[in-house]
């Protein structure tokens, strides 16, 4: 499945900017920005972005990501009784994330004024996220009180996952030929093994900032 959709991604990219006659110019645009994935720590994120108009509203782009954050942590509740008197235990299952993405993807600017340019965008690719997941050890002491969960037994874990975004931005022309661009986003990954479409383990915001070149 991950074969045939990355085949049909690199066709478009290179067969599509050549059946449109755009009247813009195309751009490159480089952005890095903070990546929080849900019950996870923040973690910073860079990606490089070619961007090919269509129209004076319209453009296709792709892209190519990388990204890295630390622990994915739950919590563990459990009853209090006369001798349990804590019932919550925060830890982690996962830590050490990377993921490595490639998106293509349309923006659509739906307001402008002297100032910005605002715009939407809808993207689709593929993401190699790898981490440490762990087992988790419950400890009771001898009076039979639980003290905690810990995590152990870790292993390398990477899966190959095909993910969907959308978001919000801000354009900002600093002169002729750069744009200064904001740009929030919400993905998810909808062939996970451990986690379902928009659940806490593949999903993430991330707040971008960077610079837009006119080439």
């Amino acid at each position: 499945m991950l074969k045939s959709f990355l085949a049909i991604i690199i066709s478009v990219i290179i067969v599509f900017p050549y059946t449109l006659l755009a009247q813009e110019s195309n751009t490159i645009q480089i952005t890095g920005g903070i990546i929080m994935p849900l019950s996870s720590s923040k973690g910073l994120t860079a990606s490089v972005q070619f961007d090919h108009p269509i129209n004076s509203n319209i453009q296709f782009y792709f892209y190519a990501g990388y990204a890295a954050w630390d622990k994915f942590n739950i919590s563990y509740f459990i009853d209090r009784s006369d001798i349990q008197q804590q019932t919550r235990f925060n830890t982690y299952l996962s830590d050490n994330h990377v993921l490595v993405n490639a998106y293509a993807g349309s923006r659509i600017n739906f307001h402008t004024n002297k100032i910005f340019t605002a715009f939407t965008v809808i993207e689709i690719g593929y993401a190699h996220l790898s981490y440490n997941s762990y087992e988790i050890n419950k400890i009771i002491n001898p009076e039979g009180v639980v003290v905690g969960y810990f995590p152990y037994k870790g292993t390398v874990t990477s899966e190959n996952l095909l993910g969907i975004g959308a978001g919000l931005g801000l354009s900002h022309p600093l002169n002729k030929n750069v744009n200064l661009i904001f740009v929030f986003k919400l993905n998810s990954q909808i062939n996970s093994g451990y986690h379902g479409f928009l659940c806490k383990g593949v999903t993430y915001s991330a707040y971008n900032a960077g610079f837009n070149f006119r080439i």
